[in-house]
């Protein structure tokens, strides 16, 4: 008898052995999966900060002189084109002033021959969808090509006229006392939409 108590003995501690380490093990796994978990979301957190930081430092970053003066000549074709092929009667006079500022002197006199605005209250011509086309530019250059297309709109109320044309130009450039002026314009292709 005493064989079989100390047998169920050991058998009940055989199995109470087993249980707490298949239970150490169960818990170890949980544990490893949450330690595990929590670094990887520690992780990820800390590379989303440095993400945003350096995202941050980009954007205070000046860009190279080269992009700077290619920026510089690229506004000036957009004012270009919103001076010359927006003509309506408000706002002429502000127009006005800045094409003298980014034009030379023959194209200005092109573009603004008279005082005033001769098309009358009903004229009105507003560029849009405008897309730049620029040469390769290296930098120093004092004279640039950038290709222009935009569709124009016309619409003039006393003459019910109302057309839209897609226009593309060749703007040329120079530059003159470090700033960039519209010399010669050409253009390259109009077609009318409607």
């Amino acid at each position: 008898m005493k064989n079989k108590a100390g047998v169920i003995l050991f058998g009940a501690l055989a199995v109470a052995i087993a249980g707490v380490t298949i239970w150490n093990i169960y818990l170890n796994q949980n544990i490893s999966q949450a330690t595990a978990s929590k670094q990887l979301q520690v992780t990820n957190d800390t590379l989303k900060q440095e993400n945003n930081e350096l995202k941050q430092e980009l954007n205070e970053v000046l860009p190279s002189a080269q992009e700077q003066q290619k920026r510089a000549y690229l506004d000036t074709v957009k004012q270009f084109i919103d001076v010359s092929y927006h003509r309506e009667k408000e706002g002429f006079e502000e127009r006005k002033k800045i094409a003298k500022a980014i034009m030379d002197k023959e194209l200005y006199a092109q573009f603004y021959p008279t005082e005033t605005f001769d098309y009358g209250n009903t004229y009105s011509s507003n560029p849009s969808d405008l897309h730049l086309y620029v040469q390769q530019f290296d930098g120093g250059q004092d004279e640039v090509k950038v290709i222009a297309e935009f569709t124009n709109h016309l619409v003039i109320k006393e003459e019910n006229v109302d057309d839209q044309t897609h226009d593309i130009i060749q703007v040329l450039l120079r530059k003159e006392e470090k700033k960039w002026i519209v010399y010669s314009v050409e253009e390259l292709k109009t077609e009318i939409l409607k």
